[in-house]
């Protein structure tokens, strides 16, 4: 019996673990993820960016923006080493609107 070691991917667990947070008011507007390596480290760096629609969703947004970077992920095989929201748009005129751009590493909790 040949045993490998299983990979998680990253890149699909942080989006599910934010989109999860976000309680369905959230949608994935893009995703971009690049590996990373320190020389004790292996990850990848996230730029992932989510939209928010009507008074409800923007408000789950807001609530997001300040939850998200003290948030502890569960994420077999990795950690979240850092995460912050470095965009915020908000568009109050006709239906609001909020969107956010997400910068995250993850690395192998090997």
């Amino acid at each position: 019996m040949i045993h490998q070691k299983i990979r998680h991917d990253p890149a699909t667990a942080l989006i599910r673990a934010v989109l999860t947070l976000a309680a369905g008011a959230a949608q994935l507007e893009e995703h971009r993820g690049t590996a990373w390596a320190s020389a004790t480290f292996t990850g990848m760096r996230h730029v992932m960016r989510i939209s928010f629609e009507n008074s409800l969703g923007v408000e789950t947004g807001a609530w997001l923006a300040k939850t998200l970077p003290e948030h502890e992920f569960t994420i077999a095989g990795h950690l979240v080493a850092d995460l912050a929201i470095t965009e915020v748009h908000r568009r109050s005129e006709g239906t609001p609107m909020m969107t956010l751009t997400i910068e995250a590493l993850t690395v192998e909790a090997d």
